[in-house]
């Protein structure tokens, strides 16, 4: 068919659609804007009061975003997190992306000998308006955040955050659409030299907390990379520096556009099989999503991904049969670095919050020994991703010859040897630095506990329907609340006992008996109730 047949043909289709899809369109249209209104009404009701608290509990322990120290270090962290921001909106093209078909438009037009551009192009263009708008409100409030009770103007911040928070999104939804067309570019090299690269830019921050850098890394910081001219406005409006921020926000803008204009290039590019998968998933995600079954909706996302690392230098399955589970979670975690990866900076996230909880004042200590907890149970929930694939499907342990309670206990050693290796380490690197902590010792005895919370949480199931439907009350239905804490039990409950000892060790200066004791009886509670729920939901 002749280029011009073609365009006649898809000029017919559009106008034909147009006619059929204007009440659905209407509807459409009426959703976006009640979705808007709740979410301005949301933002006031609950946005500026949460922001506010923020400011109140940042004050309280001494680490608000808008001490001075921070604020100094604007030039070095504000690319650093533009960055991450940009990568982690782009690494949404590996299980969505930025065009997004309904199923009767794959089943039905991508198959004709149409043009694929006009179908496409308005949806990449909706998906990057929808994320303009979430990354200005976001920019909006980080402005807001670092320029609060201080005596820097808040307009001007709010809006240079706005700017750079509208030029990450764009720019991240156009990355995510060259993901989509080009499948093979993620490539698990390719991938470790991104996030390299960001934790490199990361690192500049914290090397200036821990010791004076020269004044040229703030410089070089704000103009060597895309996100540094991106930060310039904002830097300028909360420091007064960067003169030449007029010149970066050009270069920034001229970036953006250009990454823009390419992706609406490629977009009618994207291969008609990965358009089908993406919708299907979607499909999918979205239905796991208003059950709120997010185990379901989580192994949507995993389908769309790409195997693992494969090798054949993996560790030789072990002989004794008291092995084969350790190493069965060693080799499912080497073929996902990225769970050790994100394991490991939890862990020492945690460490440095639980090494700072003894300088702080007032409720201080306390805040930071939770933040601290809930940080260990977040590296402990990555790295025992093999008991939740186990727990997603069955049918993987089904040849071992052990009991569900007795397997979920042996998925508890390959972590509880990491975290223990990984928490000495940063207990050592925090006694070389003088940030030595008796929390750290009460945490390190609650390895176990930690890892067993992980356990509940990666055997829970599913939620029910009674559970999901909740009761009439005066103050409104409970199903929402009671699906939070269902989620969120695991976390909760490891809080609730292992955080008071953990303050009251950092407030008397060392670790009683009594403490150690009662974290160690909490430990063997939490792993009987890994081993119970591994039960329930095999039986179930």
């Amino acid at each position: 068919m002749s280029a011009e047949a073609t365009a006649a043909n898809t000029s017919d289709v559009l106008s034909f659609l147009r006619e059929v899809r204007a009440e659905r369109r209407a509807e459409k249209r009426k959703s976006a804007m009640f979705a808007l209104y709740v979410l301005a009404l949301v933002g006031a009701v609950w946005g500026v009061p949460l922001l506010r608290g923020a400011l109140r509990i940042g004050s309280e322990i001494g680490l608000g975003v808008h001490s001075q120290v921070l604020v100094d270090a604007l030039p070095l962290w504000s690319p650093a997190l533009l960055a991450l921001a940009t990568l982690l909106i782009a690494r949404t093209g590996a299980w969505r992306g930025p065009v997004v078909l309904d199923g009767a438009s794959v089943a039905w037009i991508l198959p004709q000998p149409l043009s694929r551009g006009p179908f496409l192009v308005p949806r990449f263009v909706a998906s990057a308006g929808v994320s303009a708008l979430l990354g200005t409100l976001l920019g909006i409030a980080g402005g807001y955040l670092i320029a609060a009770d201080s005596s820097i103007s808040v307009l001007l911040v709010a809006g240079a955050g706005a700017w750079a928070g509208l030029g990450t999104a764009l720019a991240g939804t156009a990355l995510s659409a060259f993901w989509v067309r080009f499948a093979d570019f993620p490539t698990l090299r390719r991938m470790a030299l991104l996030w390299s690269a960001v934790a490199a830019m990361g690192a500049l921050p914290f090397a200036a907390l821990l010791g004076s850098l020269p004044p040229w890394v703030s410089t070089v910081s704000t103009w060597l990379t895309p996100w540094g001219w991106a930060s310039q406005p904002l830097t300028a409006a909360a420091t007064g520096g960067a003169p030449l921020w007029p010149v970066a926000m050009g270069l920034w803008t001229v970036t953006v556009a250009a990454v823009i204009l390419i992706a609406v290039r490629l977009v009618p590019g994207i291969p008609q099989e990965t358009l089908r998968l993406r919708a299907t998933l979607a499909e999918s995600l979205n239905a796991s999503i208003f059950a709120m079954d997010l185990r379901r909706a989580r192994s949507s996302m995993r389908a769309s991904r790409r195997d693992g690392l494969h090798s054949s230098r993996w560790p030789a399955p072990p002989r004794s049969r008291w092995l084969v589970v350790p190493w069965r979670d060693l080799v499912a975690l080497l073929r996902a670095p990225g769970r050790l990866v994100w394991g490991s900076v939890w862990c020492a996230v945690s460490i440095a919050v639980s090494a700072l909880a003894p300088t702080r004042s007032g409720y201080g200590p306390l805040i930071l020994a939770f933040v601290g907890v809930c940080l260990l149970y977040l590296a402990a929930s990555q790295l025992v991703e093999p008991a939740r694939l186990d727990g997603d499907d069955m049918r993987r342990s089904g040849f071992l010859p052990y009991s569900s309670g007795s397997l979920a206990l042996r998925h508890g050693i390959v972590p509880l040897c990491l975290l223990f290796a990984l928490w000495v380490l940063g207990g050592a690197a925090a006694i070389a630095l003088g940030m030595a902590a008796p929390g750290l010792l009460v945490l390190l005895t609650a390895l176990p506990g930690v890892v067993g919370t992980a356990l509940v949480s990666a055997y829970r199931g599913q939620p029910s329907f009674d559970l999901l439907v909740g009761a009439e009350t005066a103050m409104g239905n409970t199903g929402p609340m009671q699906a939070a804490f269902w989620y969120l039990r695991g976390p909760l409950t490891l809080a609730l006992f292992i955080v008071p000892p953990v303050a009251v060790a950092n407030a008397l200066g060392s670790v009683g008996p009594y403490s150690t004791a009662w974290v160690l009886g909490v430990d063997a509670l939490l792993l009987f109730w890994a081993w119970w729920t591994a039960r329930k939901l095999y039986r179930s």
